[in-house]
């Protein structure tokens, strides 16, 4: 298994950071922000490819489901280089695998969703598009399903990134895009275990009777990919308020602002993990 790690300067009691990806892409995707949290926070920060990745292939294996992924994580917290568990924060896709790992009972200090498909899935936030925007819904659909993201820059830009990224920079993502699709998520298994909470879009996640890692979820103003209802949602199942991270698209990690994009989330951290130790 592929990890992309940046260590401390200096030893640190804080919990590590454990990064991980959605759809179409890897550990890559956090290479910005792996050294800026390890800078500014001063802990271990690791990124994953998970399996059926260019970092991580599976080969023979079509498609990848949403329990090798929770499997993978699983491996890497409790046999991995981790020195304790993790703050676990998880984009796009990766924001269900981490509800789906922590309803298994895996072990975390944190969790942080950030522009996260919901507990309900795709198919309601694709469904919302349909009803506003046939346009945006096809492009959602094609996108993802058809691949078009690795394809064709007008759509790669309109899903994940704005006009501040550079035509050259958005090429280079798209071959990773194409690399990191061709062992897709299956999306019918990933429908038919969904995180659970009562079976009611807005309802809290079961696991929370437990001891419940510290949490937030984060949505982006601009994101074309996860709707406001979405995040809305992902926060009620944590039983948490939702935020909000001002003039950004779905990739907040790698469009242009990105540092500061992440400040929400870095804020949340020290408040959380780091303000005991001054």
């Amino acid at each position: 298994m592929q990890l992309l790690s940046r260590r401390a300067s200096s030893p640190s009691t804080a919990p590590p950071v454990l990064f991980v990806h959605g759809t179409f892409h890897g550990a890559w995707c956090w290479e910005n922000w792996l050294e800026l949290f390890s800078e500014t926070l001063g802990v271990d920060c690791h990124a994953v490819s998970l399996r059926g990745t260019s970092g991580t292939p599976a080969p023979g294996q079509k498609n990848a489901r949403i329990g090798e992924h929770v499997a993978d994580l699983r491996a890497l917290v409790d046999d991995g280089p981790l020195a304790a568990p993790p703050v676990l924060v998880g984009h796009s896709f990766g924001g269900a695998f981490v509800l789906k790992y922590l309803e298994a009972g895996g072990a975390a200090a944190g969790a942080a969703l950030l522009c996260s498909v919901p507990p309900s899935g795709n198919t309601p936030m694709v469904l919302r598009f349909l009803r506003r925007s046939l346009r945006k819904s096809w492009l959602i659909t094609k996108g993802f399903a058809l691949k078009s993201a690795a394809t064709s820059a007008a759509d790669a830009r309109a899903l994940f990134f704005d006009e501040r990224m550079a035509d050259a920079e958005l090429a280079g993502y798209m071959e990773k895009f194409d690399a990191d699709s061709r062992c897709p998520l299956d999306v019918g298994d990933f429908n038919a275990n969904l995180p659970i909470g009562d079976g009611k879009a807005g309802s809290r996640a079961a696991w929370l009777t437990r001891a419940p890692p510290a949490r937030v979820v984060l949505g982006a103003e601009f994101d074309a990919v996860v709707d406001a209802e979405g995040v809305d949602e992902a926060a009620a199942f944590l039983g948490v308020e939702a935020r909000r991270i001002a003039a950004m698209p779905h990739d907040v990690m790698l469009n242009p602002g990105g540092e500061d994009a992440a400040e929400p989330l870095v804020g949340w951290y020290r408040a959380e993990f780091l303000s005991a130790e001054g």
